[in-house]
């Protein structure tokens, strides 16, 4: 299934997170090489798939997402992420805060990047 469209929203346990910039789902499937010794060749078999994801935002502690996130990140826990296109496609999945940088400049614009690891299946649609 191709997706299509720009980001519309992406949210966290329920709580929309404002000011995203960016959002990023990766899914991964390693090569497991299962070659036997003294082949000529080499063979592999997929293995089991997983996910990870980042957010940019532009951080303002003020917005009730941020404050989610800043808990999340602290709680180590599990919650449901949904991002969505404005084609109303979706990607979800359970995944936790495993990076959470927050990033000011002087007479700048703070931002924040959040790092994602997803628990099992990975929906989308």
């Amino acid at each position: 299934m191709a997706l299509s469209g720009t980001l519309a929203s992406i949210s966290a346990g329920g709580t929309t997170i404002a000011a995203v910039g960016t959002a990023t789902i990766s899914i991964n499937v390693p090569a497991i090489d299962v070659t036997p010794i003294g082949a000529t060749v080499q063979n592999y078999i997929a293995g089991a798939y997983g996910a990870t994801g980042s957010l940019d935002i532009f951080y303002d502690q003020a917005s009730g997402g941020h404050t989610t996130l800043d808990g999340y990140a602290i709680a180590r826990s599990f919650n449901a992420w949904v991002l969505t296109l404005d084609t109303n496609q979706t990607i979800s999945g359970s995944a936790v805060i495993t990076g959470y940088e927050i990033t000011a400049q002087a007479q700048g614009v703070t931002r924040a990047t959040v790092s994602l690891q997803f628990d099992g299946q990975v929906t989308i649609g």
